[in-house]
């Protein structure tokens, strides 16, 4: 179902402009459709800021993403989005899902992307790497000893054995499983307060093994949820600030869904409160209809829209289209954008299957590394915000990669994390914890992804 960024946009120019007569407020408006009717025709750009004297905001205008952009090359993101789509090809090809493929490691600079794959060599991988050289791509392959199913089982079988206490004397932060050279899991924790003799017998040894599958452990490692733009009204865009009045939480909006008819909006499921609210105090987010059986959503029951918010944390100015899915591998760039902190990019996938629990069980997540010094990738209160893959350069349309729902060690606090909006004891961090977008949203019977 697609979204109309028009209608919007010309609501939102006329909300914030309160002297505006209402003929100007419509003129404005018309200004607007006519500039995203020229745009679309030449250039296939959707332009969805407010209108302005000087122009309208649209992916130029965006400092942060401009220079990530400038960072990394117009090549890496050419070429990044080039495998999203060569991996969501993948995806949709039949017996893919119960396949070899354990997940892939991308060469942004070669556009060549490395197959983790278990088992024989199949007809679908012959397909894959065949399909591969006709878009251009090089593909090699790496054998692992695990499939992804006997990865998940194991990792689960941990989360179980620690729920029985069978890991006595460390409590569990996070499980990673699938990164660029591991072909075993690490169970990452601290000790708890009982005795070193005490301790299980994997916990001595920092070693042992689950259903077939070898387990390093690693102690001293810590991890914790994301929870905490302004004044978004319905349908709400990606990457809205919401605070709840009564709790005090402060979480963020994700993509939007489509849902029984309607859009709704979504966040992580540890934002729990069903008082959210816009900085503003004048536009509620909804209460919680359902969760995703996998990667951590809630759809909440305000209407959503196909944008997602970027630029800084105080500016509600600029927002991009959502045309779709990122399927991701280890070494590609994503940006996040909670309504706490803003905008953040340069973020590097690093490991494609951590094992998170949020306090209401575990479940699948990415892993992201900022790779700016002096910048972070989160900040507690972005949870339930949106990770985006840049389509392109300069197109203002977005693909949706994943949902914030945490991060991995102590944090920092106060001044180390930048100009965000409350600060006070929330931690930051420069890696994040993000699920994947198409995994909550499979996790939600009839639902897609809303894309404009």
């Amino acid at each position: 179902m697609r979204d109309d960024p028009v209608r919007k946009s010309a609501r939102r120019a006329g909300a914030r402009r309160g002297k505006l007569t209402a003929a100007l407020a419509a003129l404005l408006a018309l200004a607007t459709f006519t500039v995203q009717l020229g745009a679309t025709a030449t250039a296939g750009v959707v332009a969805t800021g407010a209108g302005t004297a000087s122009g309208l905001p649209g992916a130029r205008g965006d400092a942060v993403t401009q220079a990530f952009i400038q960072t990394v090359g117009a090549t890496t993101i050419s070429n990044q989005e080039a495998l999203s789509v060569f991996r969501s090809w993948m995806i949709d090809q039949a017996g893919f899902a119960d396949s070899g493929y354990v997940g892939s490691i991308d060469d942004l600079a070669r556009k060549a992307i490395t197959i983790m794959w278990y088992g024989p060599h199949t007809p679908l991988l012959s397909a894959i790497v065949k399909e591969g050289e006709r878009r251009g791509i090089a593909v090699s392959v790496q054998r692992r000893a695990h499939s992804l199913r006997q990865i998940r089982a194991a990792t689960n079988e941990i989360w179980q054995q620690a729920a029985a206490g069978e890991w006595a004397g460390f409590k569990i932060s996070f499980i990673a499983a699938v990164g660029a050279t591991d072909d075993d899991i690490t169970v990452n924790g601290t000790y708890t307060a009982a005795p070193a003799e005490r301790r299980a017998p994997q916990v001595r040894s920092r070693a042992t093994a689950v259903m077939g599958v070898p387990v390093h452990v690693t102690p001293g490692v810590s991890a914790d949820t994301s929870t905490g733009r302004d004044d978004d009204f319905a349908p709400f865009n990606a990457g809205g600030y919401m605070l709840s009045p009564s709790t005090g939480h402060t979480c963020s909006s994700g993509f939007a869904v489509n849902l029984g008819g309607t859009s709704n909006t979504t966040t992580a499921r540890h934002c729990s409160a069903d008082d959210y609210q816009d900085r503003a105090a004048s536009n509620r987010y909804g209460t919680g209809v359902r969760t995703s059986t996998d990667g951590g959503g809630r759809v909440l029951s305000a209407t959503g829209a196909a944008l997602a918010f970027d630029g800084a944390y105080n500016s509600n100015n600029f927002w991009k289209t959502v045309i779709g899915y990122a399927d991701l591998g280890v070494n590609d760039f994503v940006c996040t954008g909670g309504g706490n902190s803003g905008e953040h990019c340069n973020i590097k996938v690093t490991n494609l299957l951590v094992s998170f629990n949020d306090g209401s069980g575990s479940f699948s997540t990415i892993e992201g590394v900022q790779q700016s010094s002096g910048a972070i990738a989160q900040i507690q209160g972005d949870s339930g915000g949106p990770v985006i893959s840049l389509a392109s350069t300069s197109s203002g349309q977005v693909r949706a990669a994943g949902m914030i729902q945490g991060f991995l060690g102590a944090g920092m606090t106060g001044s180390a994390c930048g100009a965000v909006y409350d600060a006070g004891g929330n931690k930051c961090s420069t890696n994040v914890l993000f699920s994947s977008m198409r995994t909550v949203v499979n996790g939600i019977p009839g639902a897609s992804l809303r894309t404009g």
